[in-house]
This record gives C-alpha cells, sequence and structure tokens, in this order.
C-alpha cells in the first residue's frame, strides 16, 4: 500500500530532488553532519542569500514546482545555499530561531556557549 505523505499527494518527488541537491554538500547537514543516505523527509536546502525578484517558497502552493524551480539555481551556485537538516534549519529560520534575534546578540549567544563549560 502506498503511503501518502500530504494532502497534495505524495512528497517522494520532493525527496529525490533533495536528496539528488545534497549530493553537491556530500548528502551531510552543514550544522550536525547527520547524513541524508536515502530519498527521505527531514532535510532542506537553506539560502544563504536571496537574490532581488527570485521566488522563495512562499511564491508556491505545491513544494514539488518549489524545488523543480530551485533545481537549477542551486545547481548554478551551490555555494548560496546550505544544506541542511529540519532541526538545524528551524534553529536558524523557525519561529523560535536565531533569525528573531538581533546578529549582535547571536554573536553573544555562541560566545557564552563557547566559554560555558557545564
Amino acid at each position: 500500500m502506498r503511503k501518502t505523505l500530504s494532502k497534495r499527494g505524495n512528497l517522494a518527488p520532493v525527496y529525490t530532488i533533495i536528496f539528488e541537491l545534497g549530493k553537491l554538500y556530500d548528502s551531510e547537514c552543514g550544522v550536525c553532519l547527520k547524513k541524508m543516505k536515502k530519498p527521505m523527509s527531514g532535510f532542506t536546502m537553506h539560502h544563504l542569500e536571496y537574490k532581488k525578484n527570485e521566488k522563495t517558497h512562499k511564491n508556491f502552493l505545491d513544494r514539488l514546482k518549489y524545488y523543480k524551480y530551485l533545481r537549477p539555481i542551486v545547481k548554478k551556485n551551490p555555494k548560496r545555499f546550505a544544506f541542511l537538516c529540519n532541526a538545524c534549519h528551524h534553529s536558524i529560520d523557525g519561529p523560535r530561531g536565531l533569525n528573531r534575534r538581533k546578529r549582535a546578540n547571536v554573536l553573544r549567544l555562541f560566545l557564552m556557549w563557547l566559554i560555558t563549560n557545564t
């Protein structure tokens, strides 16, 4: 029996594209080094830089259409992106992520973490 992962249909093609793009990054999360060993949920492409007039995931109702749009952009310039597991991506971009903080405060947070020995 084929399991549907979304109300919009099977997400296997999305995971296949993410798996393909992940190979540009040794299939490894850029933060925690978790490996994507096969096409599956749990990983995403993180923009390090957005270009003006470039579409984002908010412009798409369908994840597959978004990743089809994104694939050639990532392949053309992989240094503009990072391959991240969802947990690390949410730490950066999520509702309680680092993007909500001022950059200087994030730097102080990391420095405090580095000097903490507990």
